[in-house]
């Protein structure tokens, strides 16, 4: 009974990992793929630092000025070293600046919200390098298919030339046209190869850009089913997911806070000290405080305030800007969408028509009813139809996942 148990288990083992070795050559999901950019791309990573350097603005910007220490001992008596007969002065004192029109405190605000725009952009940069992401992972997907109807052509071509090769031997079949059908094959078998070799290519690209020191390819990831969206419903989701226009709006709250700061720079600050002091002849010890306050008469801080004013209008005008680039992003990326849907389904109608074009064309060519030439002729025309098919299959696909892009529904 118990080596039962321990056989039933080797052999779950066993079925996992062939499970698990089938996964890694059929390839990684998009999901999979999705979650491998966002923890590796290198480009976000970086990225993040951005955030981590807006933190060490917000932790300098509360920290409070630090007290100045100063000492000085003077004596009159060049002679010689000094004594307790010379005339001394021995001072210490210690400074410390206070600020006064609440400088701290919006420097501290303007720093939290600087942090959260610095977020906002970080995230906005993971969207634009998102559709890098989507080209190629959909390139991957083509070549894919591509292939796969190149190899599938070769093995049909193979049997057409098989049925050549008897027609050949009985005599119903010229040399010439069974030359030109073996110099056909060759054009196909040069055809796999060039697409295999832009398949491996764009997986390497696609590895790199997920952050893997090994091959990584997509797996088929393309489905037919296409919805519709509305220009109204997509600009609605834009103007509430889109970070590049969440991060300005944050811009500009940090940049009125700004503003605050430097028209509290008007408010001049004091700076209070405490001394002790000495004077040896006379062995006289003392203790006093002073308060330095600027004067602020001629300079309060005008051109600063006119320059934040300004940032604050040029932020303002980079949020129009902002949308009205959201509006051509959306109306782009629809025209593309409907596009592309209206194409796949053009060629999707006539497939069929091609298929049974094809399957007559062989059955004609065994039976001795079409020339070489017009079989040839009907196999090209197949493989081309076929490749823009597929082409279209997974552009539609791919405008697909644009438009979350551009409506910023990524995370």
């Amino acid at each position: 009974m118990q080596n039962r148990i321990i056989g039933f288990f080797i052999v779950i083992v066993f079925v996992l990992l062939g499970v698990g070795a089938l996964s890694a050559e059929d390839g990684i999901n998009l999901e999979q793929s999705l979650s491998a950019f966002y923890s590796n791309n290198y480009d976000i990573l970086i990225s993040k630092y951005e955030i981590d350097k807006a933190q060490a603005d917000y932790i300098a910007a509360r920290l409070i000025p630090n007290p100045n220490l100063s000492f000085n001992y003077s004596f009159i008596g060049l002679k010689g070293f000094p004594s307790t007969t010379d005339n001394t002065q021995t001072t210490l004192r210690v400074d410390q600046l206070i600020e006064l029109g609440g400088k701290r405190g919006l420097r501290s605000d303007f720093a939290s919200v600087t942090i959260e725009a610095v977020k906002l952009t970080q995230k906005d940069t993971v969207r634009l390098l998102l559709i890098g992401f989507y080209t190629l992972f959909f390139n991957i997907n083509a070549d894919i298919l591509n292939a796969e109807l190149a190899k599938e052509e070769l093995k049909r071509f193979d049997r057409t030339l098989e049925i050549a090769d008897r027609r050949f031997r009985a005599g119903f079949l010229s040399y010439v046209d069974y030359a030109k059908l073996k110099i056909a094959r060759i054009d196909l078998e040069n055809n796999l190869s060039t697409l295999q070799a832009q398949m491996n290519n764009d997986i390497e690209q696609f590895s790199f850009l997920l952050g893997s020191s090994t091959p990584l390819k997509p797996s088929l990831s393309v489905r037919e089913d296409f919805s519709g969206n509305t220009e109204d419903d997509l600009l609605q989701r834009a103007y509430q997911y889109r970070f590049d226009l969440l991060s300005i709006e944050k811009q500009i709250n940090a940049s009125e806070f700004n503003k605050q700061l430097a028209q509290s720079q008007a408010v001049p600050d004091i700076t209070v000290g405490l001394e002790f002091e000495t004077v040896e002849g006379w062995n006289n010890p003392s203790i006093g405080f002073g308060i330095s306050i600027p004067l602020p008469i001629f300079n309060r801080n005008q051109g600063e305030i006119a320059r934040r004013q300004a940032e604050l209008y040029q932020l303002q005008a980079e949020r129009d800007k902002v949308k009205r680039q959201i509006v051509s992003d959306i109306r782009q990326a629809l025209n593309n969408y409907s596009s592309s849907i209206h194409i796949f389904e053009s060629y999707k109608s006539r497939k069929s028509d091609l298929d049974d074009l094809k399957a007559r064309s062989e059955k004609a060519f065994s039976l001795g009813g079409i020339t070489i030439l017009d079989l040839l002729d009907t196999e090209k025309t197949y493989r081309d139809f076929m490749t823009k098919y597929n082409q279209a299959l997974v552009q539609g696909n791919l405008n697909r996942e644009l438009l979350k892009v551009y409506t910023g529904e990524i995370l």
